[in-house]
């Protein structure tokens, strides 16, 4: 592909052209990416939902460990002031 402003080639990678040094529109970076290999977008797409998928799994795993340590601590808590006051 080639540069709209000056026609040189255009790297595979970056969004400057090495000849003129303008910035290369988003649209045609998009076109590079899907012209040089369509596959490796679709293997992008389906890394990125699993990626997703298994981080919305952690972070349901994380809040519930939140959630008991919570309660173990409150628990503790509630423990030292039943002893503080029986012991008075």
């Amino acid at each position: 592909m080639n540069c709209k402003y000056c026609g040189a080639a255009l790297p595979t990678k970056g969004g400057v052209c090495p000849e003129c040094g303008r910035l290369i529109p988003m649209s045609q970076q998009k076109e590079m990416r899907q012209m040089l290999d369509p596959r490796w977008n679709e293997f992008r797409s389906m890394r990125t939902a699993d990626y997703k998928k298994a981080s919305n799994n952690d972070s349901s795993a994380d809040a519930k460990t939140g959630k008991k340590i919570m309660i173990i601590i409150g628990i503790i808590i509630l423990l030292i002031i039943f002893i503080a006051i029986k012991s008075h």
